[in-house]
């Protein structure tokens, strides 16, 4: 029941999540100006790599305070906690000197791209953001048992909530002429307030109280280990999401309009992987207790082809909408400037496709602890990124860009990451590929074919779009009830909605 409660929710939050970009990204543009917009993406580029000082202990929070519910061993999961509180509270005060060397460097790394008046917001922007980084950090532990106890619903009604007051609050500093300043005040003050509300519940609710005493170096050794992998892993992931936009402010001349666009693309793919990765942090305490259990590798296989299927088609139907309707979308939300950012999102969204499909395969590898080598892999492939964007954006900034994450993210996060599956957990790429493509890319396939007649047919504008979209969704859903899923997964749906069971 948690875990069905946990995915509802999530896709609840999710939905808030995208109706508060839908509302607020247009009016963010149109407030700043293309130019102010794309400073203010390229701040929060900067700042991503703060997060890496997290050093992988938050994943590492999750996995091992699941573990210990499961053995119902309290003390040490007391002792685990204490030891991530002194390593985030020594972090958040690391993240706040390296973001403050990181604000002083901007005019010189940035001479090329940006503006004297530029450069200055940008390093006033950055300042907020690392200190909102630096709370994020320090309260971090605290957030992780949130979901290590499966108090989903706590956990995403606290988001919920803090998505709703941002909208508001946004637009009141937008309509006061105080700008991207403003918009990042928000997220601090936000941030400052939710982030407190769970560390409490944690504290005085869930009695998660970290303990200091007794803790064996054998213990803390175990856990910068584990962390140290995932560490890699992230450094991978950062780069491959934010490189594009700090070398294109580098190299390219007058580029905070490029980045402006490709901080669009960049958006909706958040929020398009964010359709995949919220099964993550949900299905991890479930994952954990099917590799404590010792489950064979036929169990776990058939597990992934279950979750697997659910993200493909949940994806893959704003996949396909988005082949069909993409660019129409942009150039009504975003504006006809940012049309082009449709190119770099269909490359990127192909190779994230891919990757979600996967993800719960690197649950498994947590859970197992073997994930050590795909953590060097992905390394490696990120410098292939960044040999291939440097070359390719002096081609084209925008394309270019986007075809050197699409190939680093096509060898890495997909081919390589599936011959490590074999490897690790036994699993045939044969048999899990072809039970998530039966039906599903059959459904898919057709829906984009009748999508693109609708448009040819449908008005334009806004009623074109939503009129479109939502015939496409019906030929969609239709197809899969009756030819893509399988009984397992149209009880699945009739549980969730409380329809009769066969």
């Amino acid at each position: 029941m948690n875990r069905k409660t946990g995915v509802l929710l999530s896709y609840v939050l999710m939905a808030f999540e995208v109706f508060s970009t839908l509302i607020l990204t247009p009016f963010v543009i149109r407030s700043l100006g293309q130019a102010e917009y794309g400073v203010y993406k390229l701040a929060l580029s900067l700042n991503a790599y703060l997060y890496l000082l997290d050093l992988g202990v938050g994943n590492t929070v999750t996995t091992y305070i699941s573990r210990y519910r499961a053995n119902g061993d309290k003390l040490s999961e007391r002792k685990f906690i204490g030891i991530c509180t002194v390593f985030y509270l020594v972090i958040s005060i690391l993240t706040v000197i390296v973001g403050m060397l990181l604000v002083r460097g901007i005019p010189r790394f940035f001479a090329a791209g940006l503006t004297a008046d530029q450069a200055l917001l940008a390093q006033r922007l950055l300042k907020i953001i690392v200190y909102n980084t630096a709370f994020v950090l320090l309260t971090a532990v605290f957030n992780n048992i949130l979901i290590a106890y499966e108090k989903f619903s706590v956990s995403r009604s606290l988001s919920i909530v803090q998505i709703v007051l941002r909208i508001i609050l946004v637009f009141t500093v937008l309509k006061s002429g105080m700008g991207a300043v403003g918009i990042v005040t928000v997220n601090l003050v936000l941030t400052v307030l939710f982030r407190s509300a769970a560390v409490v519940y944690a504290v005085l609710k869930l009695r998660a109280l970290p303990k200091f005493a007794g803790i064996s170096p054998a213990m803390i050794k175990e856990t910068v280990t584990f962390s140290s992998f995932i560490l890699l892993q992230m450094i991978a992931t950062q780069i491959n999401l934010t490189a594009d936009q700090i070398l294109i402010g580098a190299l390219v001349s007058s580029s905070a309009v490029t980045i402006g666009i490709y901080g669009v693309a960049t958006q909706i793919c958040q929020y398009f992987q964010s359709i995949g990765n919220v099964f993550g942090g949900v299905l991890m305490p479930g994952i954990v207790r099917l590799v404590e259990r010792k489950e064979s590798c036929d169990r776990i296989c058939d597990e992934m082809i279950k979750v697997g299927r659910i993200v493909l088609m949940a994806c893959g139907m704003f996949f396909g909408m988005f082949i069909v309707f993409g660019k129409q979308f942009i150039g009504l939300w975003a504006g006809t400037a940012n049309v082009d950012a449709y190119y770099v999102c269909l490359m990127l969204m192909t190779a994230y496709l891919f990757i979600m499909i996967g993800n719960v395969g690197m649950q498994v590898l947590y859970a197992m602890k073997e994930h050590r080598e795909i953590s060097v892999i992905k390394l490696i492939i990120v410098a292939v990124n960044i040999i291939f964007t440097v070359i390719l954006i002096r081609w084209k900034p925008l394309l270019g860009a986007a075809i050197g994450t699409f190939i680093s993210l096509m060898l890495g996060d997909v081919v390589l990451m599936n011959a490590v599956f074999v490897k690790k957990i036994g699993f045939s790429p044969m048999r899990y590929y072809k039970g998530l493509m039966k039906g599903t890319v059959f459904c898919l396939t057709v829906a984009v074919a009748v999508g693109f007649g609708i448009k040819q047919l449908g008005p334009e504008g806004w009623p074109g779009l939503i009129v479109g979209c939502g015939l496409m969704c019906t030929v969609y859903f239709l197809l899969l009830w009756f030819a893509g899923i399988n009984l397992y997964e149209k009880n699945l749906l009739r549980r969730t909605f409380r329809l009769k069971q066969k």
